[in-house]
């Protein structure tokens, strides 16, 4: 009879527990939305040769980490290199013509600014010159005339007549040879202004040395930025996940040379069945079980629900493709919130979609 009693109330415990978990269970699943087909995505980032080159040296080995601008693989470079220096040199030889065409230039100002003020200077003085002469031309012919008045008056003899037209005529002389030395001098400083078309040929000289200095500098970037093709640095900071050439190789352009991934980039990609659809929303709690990490359960959060299925996405857009009768899966995207040290895209993960609000909890 106790014993009748014991199992009785055994039965009622045990009959109890499973209601409950049962209840709990039912709940859960009323509650939530679980999904078993899920994964961790990243962004995977292909690196490609973009020139046809030999690879000559491999910085980096798969599972290393870098960082942004960090040199992951160089190709051979050296024609690069010499047609860049070959290029520097041109610039600086046309920047040395700059220099000696501006040394010329301002030497030949100079040289004319000191001829024209020193002829200036000649001219002022001969004009001087000219002026006392004809001054003192100017008086002779007054005595000239006075000297004929007394003479026709027999008060001045005739031999002093002549010596005062002697005079007069001289100075007329020295008045034409003072003007003449005038304009020649005038002449040369006209001749000392022309050859300032020098200075013109030399300024066009100049023109055409910086237009070739403007062309030399788009040569040397265009080569540089051909240089930098030579060099496959990281976009980002990540981790190296598949290295496909060795050094030595020769690779054509296109060809991809390293795979790597965003470390701080990683989202879970879980395929929700369309039945489902209707209970989520963004920004939901979601409880995630990584299988790497069992006894372990993380946070995360709904942060984009896919547009089209999986069988859509599979196949296309195309119109003529009859849609399956069995059931269609759509992607939700889901934000670690606190993820483990140690991810990997590709691991399996279990997500538990809180929609408990959603059903009036």
């Amino acid at each position: 009879m106790q014993t009748n009693k014991k199992l009785r109330l055994i039965i009622f415990v045990l009959g109890t527990a499973l209601v409950s978990v049962a209840s709990y269970e039912l709940f859960y699943w009323l509650t939530h939305v679980y999904e078993f087909d899920a994964r961790i995505k990243t962004e995977l980032t292909t690196l490609s040769s973009s020139v046809d080159a030999n690879i000559e040296k491999i910085y980096v080995k798969e599972g290393d980490e870098v960082t942004k601008g960090s040199l992951l693989v160089a190709l051979d470079a050296e024609v690069e290199r010499l047609r860049v220096a070959a290029f520097k040199v041109d610039l600086a030889r046309e920047r040395a013509r700059v220099n000696k065409l501006l040394a010329e230039k301002d030497a030949l100002e100079l040289n004319l600014r000191s001829r024209i003020a020193t002829k200036n200077e000649e001219i002022r003085a001969l004009q001087i010159e000219h002026k006392s002469i004809q001054d003192r031309l100017n008086l002779a012919r007054k005595n000239l005339n006075r000297s004929k008045i007394l003479h026709k008056k027999a008060l001045l003899s005739p031999k002093s007549l002549e010596q005062e037209q002697a005079k007069t005529l001289n100075l007329e002389g020295q008045v034409n040879f003072a003007a003449a030395k005038v304009r020649v001098a005038e002449r040369e400083r006209d001749e000392i202004k022309a050859s300032e078309s020098s200075i013109d040929i030399i300024v066009s000289e100049l023109s055409i040395s910086e237009i070739n200095i403007d062309k030399i500098k788009i040569l040397i970037k265009e080569a540089e930025e051909e240089l930098k093709h030579r060099f496959i640095v990281s976009p980002m900071n990540g981790i190296i996940d598949n290295i496909f050439k060795y050094e030595g190789e020769h690779v054509a352009e296109g060809e991809k040379l390293v795979l790597l991934h965003d470390k701080n980039s990683f989202w879970i990609e879980a395929n929700i069945e369309e039945s489902q659809l209707r209970y989520l929303k963004i920004s939901q709690n979601v409880i995630i079980d990584i299988d790497a990490y069992p006894f372990d359960s993380f946070l995360g959060t709904v942060t984009r629900i896919g547009s089209v299925t999986n069988a859509q996405r599979a196949k296309g857009s195309s119109d003529d493709v009859k849609a399956s009768k069995a059931t269609q899966r759509i992607p939700v995207y889901i934000k670690l919130l606190d993820p483990p040290k140690t991810i990997a895209p590709g691991m399996l993960v279990e997500v538990n979609i809180q929609i408990y609000d959603q059903l009036g909890f």
